[in-house]
């Protein structure tokens, strides 16, 4: 038991070993790696400020990115390169994963995490493409340069055949020709529909609260004007008037004023139920209210 534990440690490699493996050739191109992005058992990857895909643009391997910030907005979905070149050896395997600092942000690898042995080692610029997700709720902001990755690099037991592959970004980029928009991911489309929902339903909701409110007048109205009506009778009808005349001129006014409130809240919720939806939005069908409703109005206007 004790030595599978052994054996198991030593299938990865630590620092020391994988500068060795950088000073012969292996895993990186030479000048395209840095000392500094070693760790204890792996390695850094750094972004690049080309050969990306970001809000839906293609920056081609070459052409920079024309931002001084790589900026993923949330939900968003983007593709980022390494600086380092592969130089995979044939008994090395990489695997790739995000480091803490942007995942607790919200970034997320949307790729396969293995790199296989040879990887690189027929292209002389061979990187990694690397597409990731911001599922946090606050833009992410990269610099060219940035560790945002980790590569650890185990041992392999056994031959790897060789396979010729296309170059990886020629691969990506046919792969992707009719997914340019940067909203193409289920989460953000699900994200935009409940959006659009969400609106709809306001729309739809707020000429019925209006509507409520107009019933709500229309009662204080009635209660208003029917102890108008009572106080304005003959006192020989009702007894001794309970009202002074100042007092009830203040009750007409009072009345005249809900009348008129009356009036132009149910104007108001009418014009709102009838016009259209804002930015050409579809009106949800609501059955034979919303039909009775529109046939008052217009013979109303």
């Amino acid at each position: 038991m004790k030595q599978q534990s052994k054996e198991a440690q030593e299938m990865i490699l630590a620092q020391d070993e994988i500068l060795k493996r950088l000073c012969k050739g292996d895993i990186f191109r030479e000048c395209t790696w840095q000392k500094a992005c070693l760790k204890e058992a792996s390695y850094a990857l750094r972004i690049a400020d080309d050969a990306l895909l970001i809000d839906g643009k293609f920056y081609d391997p070459g052409k920079k990115y024309d931002g001084d910030y790589i900026r993923i907005e949330p939900g968003k979905i983007a593709i980022l390169s390494t600086k380092e070149h592969l130089n995979m050896p044939k008994d090395l395997v990489g695997k790739i994963g995000m480091r803490l600092e942007y995942a607790q942000q919200g970034l997320t690898g949307l790729m396969g995490i293995q790199v296989d042995p040879r990887f690189g080692h027929d292209k002389p610029a061979e990187r990694l493409y690397i597409r990731v997700a911001n599922f946090g709720n606050e833009t992410i902001q990269l610099s060219p340069g940035d560790e945002v990755f980790t590569f650890e690099l185990h041992q392999v037991k056994g031959k790897a055949p060789k396979i010729k592959r296309e170059p990886t970004w020629l691969r990506m980029k046919d792969q992707l020709r009719y997914q340019s928009n940067a909203s193409w991911s289920y989460v953000t489309r699900v994200e935009n529909n409940l959006s659009g929902e969400t609106e709809n339903l306001r729309n739809y909701l707020q000429p019925l609260v209006m509507f409520g409110v107009f019933l709500v007048a229309v009662s204080i109205l009635g209660v208003t004007l029917s102890v108008f009506l009572q106080t304005a009778s003959p006192a020989e009808d009702f007894g001794s008037s309970w009202l002074t005349l100042d007092e009830r001129r203040l009750l007409l006014w009072v009345l005249l004023i809900g009348i008129a409130g009356t009036a132009w809240v149910g104007l108001a919720a009418g014009w709102r139920f009838l016009r259209p939806y804002r930015g050409g939005a579809q009106r949800p069908t609501t059955g034979w209210i919303r039909k009775y409703w529109r046939k008052f109005w217009y013979w109303l206007w």
